[in-house]
């Protein structure tokens, strides 16, 4: 699962709006759309309903893990980046 993915359709279930969530991540709302669309097709299920937009019950349970996951993947990022830069006890 893609977490970029992710991040869109946690932003289109929060705000219920394809349009709304593209503003905010900085897409056009067709590439939400086809984030959307390539989540739902990895996981074989429509996880939001268009009218109105808002999460079906896979979609729900979704949203449930979506969170944890991804700020799991926001401290595996600091942390590999902690440990990539310069050592703390050197000068430089």
């Amino acid at each position: 699962m893609d977490p970029h993915l992710l991040r869109t359709f946690v932003a289109v279930a929060r705000l219920a709006s394809f349009s709304g969530a593209a503003r905010e991540l900085g897409y056009t709302q067709s590439a939400v759309s086809q984030h959307i669309a390539a989540l739902e097709g990895d996981l074989r299920t429509e996880l939001l309903t268009r009218r109105p937009v808002r999460p079906t019950p896979a979609g729900t349970r979704l949203l449930e893990h979506a969170g944890p996951l991804l700020l799991r993947l926001d401290a595996a990022r600091a942390d590999v980046a902690r440990m990539a830069g310069p050592p703390l006890d050197r000068v430089v």
